[in-house]
């Protein structure tokens, strides 16, 4: 059973890196070639599961735990989010009521009240303060982000209940405490929330989940036919409605708060937020600043548990829409809303404290992956992180691998290959459609005379050496390069010497390696190459693919060098 609310399933991670590359507190250990979460840094954003390749970033089920709150409680009421108007668009809300009922809940509420709330008391609050930078405690993973990276502003969030929190503490209150609280939402972090306040909400899925299980039971929302009684309970939501859009706290703030001074700024996206944080310190707070910070880009209608159906500007279009249609509903309507305490203090948390190495140790860490110069620290992120010391100190905290290094593995890869070459007794050569020499091993060059042993000293492998230059055998190279035909065992006469000679496809048309022998070489040697060649591929195999992943066509190159080398051998 997984405990939190995102894991990775194993099997499916492909060591791509892209979780490392795009997760804002770098909360991933590489081990074993597999991206993990790192919980105690992970602010649940969400952000990783939603651009994971290959879906091995999952989000932790609830619908098995609401599934036993139904079966066992006597009554289970849903809290639902907001931005149920942007993801299920095309739905009435009483369909969507209908349809939850339809699973088992004896009503749905709207979490919007309790959004209404925390405005009026944040209100109230920033009433009484004449200076300083505050915080909204709506958002969860910026509540986390702060709390463990950025603790110096804790005191700064406004000390109340999120939205979800607040909701439950009033359904329990017109329900009584026995019944079941279920948050249905955009939010992988409520999840976590819902972890730390079990007392109030039992548990927290996201309308991925509910769409999914809908789907498991065959409900067809569209199709229902809603009667009069599928309604919010108690009554419906007002102002709180527009919460899930960039800046929508910030409105319903403002329609409770009676002092009219003060600065009030909306950011989203985490990377901002982060900015922001960093930046508290220097700015002119001698008036109220309150700061709305959410980390979904857009607001809670992008969040992670939705789907991507339709662009932000649609949904948020969506959301207004909504609001004006309540607006005309409930004109000249009044509701109370009970009088609960809904204050919370968010200082029961260590923050983060990261590991310091010394200068020392981080040379030591770079010099494993073959930095051995500031010439050497290509910062390229292929690893993830976005310098070459940032990996150093990753590696150092056991949250990475050496192999996780781009151009380390490229070295690797293109050191194997060399050495494969030049212990190889037959003389190899590889050709690019250019007609110019990519590699060469020594015993080629041994066999076509002094003159081009001197060369390959000075050159060793002949980079760039053209072809024509080396022999009349140029001809059957570029006779390979152009009909993608391979040449087996023909003779050739160079330097006064009669060679056996073997062509092979790399890549039709764009390279192409052969081997020649000296046919007066007694059997050619040939158990000796396929053994050696056995060998290598046999101790260089895990390493080959690792570098298939990563590099592509170069690494695909050097399996296919090493193996039309053993296949040319086999055939001889």
């Amino acid at each position: 059973m997984n405990l939190r609310p995102i894991y990775t399933e194993t099997n499916d991670c492909k060591d791509c890196y892209k979780c490392i590359r795009e997760c804002p507190t770098k909360a991933i250990k590489v081990a074993d070639n597999m991206a993990s979460v790192v919980d105690s840094l992970c602010v649940y954003c969400g952000h990783c599961v939603t651009i994971c390749p290959t879906g091995a970033k999952k989000v932790r089920d609830g619908i098995s735990r609401a599934k036993w709150l139904l079966k066992h409680k006597k009554e289970v009421y849903v809290s639902l989010a907001p931005s149920f108007l942007s993801e299920f668009k095309n739905v009435d809300a009483e369909k969507l009521i209908q349809a939850l009922q339809s699973l088992g809940f004896k009503g749905v509420s709207e979490t919007a009240l309790g959004a209404q709330e925390v405005s009026k008391q944040v209100g109230k609050y920033l009433e009484g303060r004449p200076s300083g930078a505050y915080i909204s405690s709506a958002c969860p993973s910026v509540v986390e982000l702060i709390r463990k990276y950025h603790p110096q502003h804790t005191m700064a969030i406004t000390p109340f209940m999120s939205p979800m929190l607040t909701h439950a503490k009033m359904l329990r209150h017109w329900y009584g405490d026995e019944i079941g609280v279920v948050f249905i939402g955009p939010c992988v972090a409520k999840k976590s929330e819902a972890d730390d306040y079990s007392r109030l909400v039992d548990v927290a899925i996201t309308f991925k989940e509910l769409k999914k299980w809908l789907d498991t039971e065959k409900t067809n929302i569209e199709a229902l036919n809603t009667p009069n009684i599928a309604q919010f309970i108690p009554f419906d939501a007002r102002d709180g409605a527009v919460y899930p859009v960039d800046g929508g706290m910030i409105d319903t703030i403002k329609q409770h708060k009676q002092q009219k001074n003060g600065t009030f700024l909306s950011f989203s996206g985490l990377k901002q937020v982060n900015e922001v944080l960093n930046e508290i310190d220097t700015l002119d707070t001698h008036q109220p600043l309150f700061l709305e910070l959410l980390a979904c880009e857009g607001g809670c209608i992008n969040g992670p548990g939705t789907t991507k159906e339709c662009g932000l500007a649609k949904k948020s279009i969506d959301i207004f829409d909504s609001l004006a249609a309540k607006h005309e509903k409930l004109a000249g309507q009044t509701f109370d809303l009970p009088s609960i305490n809904v204050e919370r203090d968010f200082f029961n948390i260590e923050p983060i404290k990261h590991s310091s190495f010394s200068n020392e140790q981080v040379r030591e860490a770079l010099f494993s992956i073959g930095k051995t110069s500031i010439a050497d620290e290509l910062n390229c992120s292929g690893c993830g992180y976005d310098t070459c010391r940032d990996f150093a100190n990753a590696l150092l905290e056991g949250h990475a691998e050496e192999s996780m290094c781009v151009s380390y593995m490229r070295m690797v890869a293109h050191h194997k290959a060399t050495i494969l070459l030049q212990k190889i007794p037959s003389g190899v050569i590889i050709l690019d459609d250019q007609h110019k020499v990519v590699e060469m091993n020594s015993s080629f060059a041994h066999m076509l005379g002094e003159e081009l042993e001197i060369c390959f000293e000075a050159n060793p492998g002949m980079r760039g050496a053209e072809i024509d230059k080396l022999g009349e055998f140029s001809k059957h190279f570029k006779t390979v390069l152009h009909t993608g035909k391979e040449l087996k065992d023909i003779t050739i006469r160079e330097n006064g010497h009669s060679f056996q000679l073997s062509i092979f496809n790399i890549q039709k048309h764009k390279l192409v390696t052969g081997i020649m022998q000296n046919i007066h070489q007694p059997e050619f040697q040939k158990s000796i190459v396929e053994k050696r060649t056995r060998e290598v591929i046999q101790k260089n195999m895990e390493t080959v693919q690792k570098i298939a992943f990563l590099l592509g066509e170069n690494a695909s190159y050097t399996d296919s060098l090493l193996n039309s080398i053993l296949d040319a051998h086999k055939d001889a």
